[in-house]
């Protein structure tokens, strides 16, 4: 009997030293924001979609409108990596490799929304063509770099999404406090290129996926 109770307690010692109240806290308060900003992302992949099968140009402004205000929050999903680093050295080696998975596949589906929201609207550029037009491509492009205005804008000046309708005053206050901050415009570009990288990379194998398993 007392066997079974030193390896009971052994186990509850063990379970104890991985299971910690602060490592589990940390994996929770994570688990609520990826949540949040993933759902921010959908936002735009969803009336993305709703914009390319919209017939009317109304019904295509308006779900334009508002895809185009949640766009940023697709690549934005990248830079919450930094809390990975925040709480590294606060958690114990099983909770890290925990962490890693988390912040692994929350980069995953920030890449993946972001080329598919985007991909949504080359494709209403290009809805009478086969092949991606040169004015497309120059599209994309301008429109990455707006995205990653938006990135910086949402990180450092704290401004969302929504604020374009309910206080747009703030976001042109923030919009020109970027762009008279020579550091923060240069990082606004240098995220632009990275958001052209990203969706140039991955266009293709969105396109596979969109022929495997939307075509008939």
């Amino acid at each position: 009997m007392k066997f079974y109770f030193d390896r009971v307690r052994l186990g509850f010692d063990f379970a104890q030293s991985y299971y910690t109240i602060e490592n589990v806290e940390i994996f929770l308060y994570n688990f609520n924001f990826i949540w949040f900003n993933t759902f921010l992302a959908l936002i735009a992949v969803f009336f993305g979609w709703r914009m390319l099968k919209a017939r009317s140009k109304f019904a295509i402004y308006v779900h334009g409108f508002i895809w185009f205000i949640f766009l940023p929050n697709t690549i934005y999903i990248l830079t919450d990596i930094a809390h990975l680093f925040e709480d590294w050295t606060k958690v114990n080696d099983f909770f890290r490799t925990i962490l890693v998975a988390q912040y692994t596949l929350f980069a995953i589906v920030g890449i993946i929304s972001f080329t598919v929201a985007v991909n949504y609207f080359r494709k209403l550029l290009d809805r009478n063509s086969k092949k991606m037009k040169i004015s497309t491509i120059l599209t994309i492009c301008l429109l990455n770099f707006i995205v990653g205005f938006g990135v910086v804008l949402g990180g450092i000046e704290r401004t969302n999404s929504w604020y374009v309708i309910t206080d747009p005053s703030r976001v042109l206050e923030d919009a020109l406090d970027l762009i008279y901050t020579e550091e923060l415009l240069m990082l606004s570009i240098g995220v632009g290129l990275f958001n052209n990288a990203v969706y140039f990379i991955m266009t293709e194998t969105v396109a596979t996926w969109d022929k495997k398993f939307f075509k008939k």
